[in-house]
């Protein structure tokens, strides 16, 4: 009897344990230009509970009429599959930027700040899809995103075979899945075009 109520306690905390009710997930991107590796990003997912905190991190090198290095870091967080808030810190040799949107009293306050560009606004209505997701999940049934970098929505259109484009300021970026894993991503940018490569 007194094994049977010590196991039935030991499968109860178990079952109960924080650490159980955490999960995550981590993937890792090699990321190019004209085929030249420049740097490296590692993106992970970590739900505890209700809560899941998205982030990515990446290192850069290339040359833009001189040296350019960049370090890029993405946090975002969701509750109850809303989104919370996020921040994009731009950290370079020619100057850092940072851009932010959080909930505040029902309303989205945004300010975003990066190269050439800069955008404050509040966004009434409530946002369930963000771009950073898109390194973690085929966007099935998905038409638009919130974009943490610029602070706006982009359009999401499906060419069929796994295949996703992003339309964000006038830029087209494409994403290629593969059993609902994104492989490979080709970003467009004011400065340099780039490609995210899936290592594993």
């Amino acid at each position: 009897m007194l094994k049977n109520t010590l196991t039935s306690a030991v499968v109860l905390i178990l079952l109960y344990s924080p650490m159980l009710l955490q999960a995550q997930e981590r993937h890792e991107y090699e990321i190019s230009i004209l085929g030249i590796n420049i740097g490296d990003m590692v993106a992970t997912k970590e739900t505890k509970a209700d809560t899941t905190y998205f982030l990515l991190r990446s290192e850069v090198s290339f040359w833009f009429f001189g040296r350019i290095n960049l370090d890029y870091t993405t946090k975002v967080k969701y509750h109850q599959g809303q989104f919370i808030e996020s921040s994009v810190e731009k950290k370079t040799n020619r100057g850092d930027f940072l851009s932010r949107i959080w909930l505040e009293d029902g309303v989205y306050e945004v300010r975003a700040n990066s190269y050439k560009y800069e955008f404050n606004d509040q966004v009434s209505e409530k946002i369930d899809y963000s771009a950073v997701r898109l390194f973690f999940e085929e966007p099935k049934g998905k038409k638009r995103m919130i974009t943490e970098n610029h602070g706006q929505f982009a359009s999401i259109t499906s060419k069929g075979n796994g295949a996703y484009d992003t339309y964000v300021e006038g830029n087209e970026n494409n994403y290629q899945y593969e059993n609902g894993k994104l492989q490979e991503v080709s970003m467009h940018s004011p400065i340099k075009n780039y490609v995210i490569r899936r290592k594993e």
